[in-house]
């Protein structure tokens, strides 16, 4: 983990709205709920061509994957910071996702 990961973030509440976890922790991640537009994609009968189908990245899985820091949005949300790999479609490859911030509810716990 960058120690500096916050260095441009001033805080003076208490709790912070930020946080590192460190060493990082085991989680299970949903891929669709990582990147923005991700989830709410087609089916495979949707008339996407099957060399995308093979050689796309597989949105639809579960991955394990390694959770590092926690910020919290003016909003009130949290995002968690990722690192993981989504597979490509056929399972002969992957995209390597690393510090990837993402909804909360993307990363479920694992013990």
């Amino acid at each position: 983990m960058t120690p500096d990961l916050y260095e441009n973030w001033p805080v003076s509440f208490d709790p912070p709205t930020r946080r590192i976890v460190d060493p990082p922790r085991r989680v299970l991640v949903n891929a669709a709920l990582t990147v923005a537009g991700s989830s709410g994609g087609g089916s495979f009968r949707d008339g996407t061509p099957l060399k995308i189908r093979s050689e796309g990245l597989a949105m639809d899985v579960k991955v394990p994957g390694l959770l590092s820091a926690w910020v919290k949005t003016s909003r009130g949300q949290w995002l968690c910071r990722l690192s993981f790999d989504i597979p490509i479609g056929n399972g002969k490859g992957f995209l390597r996702l690393e510090g990837q911030w993402c909804p909360a509810d993307a990363a479920t716990p694992v013990d």
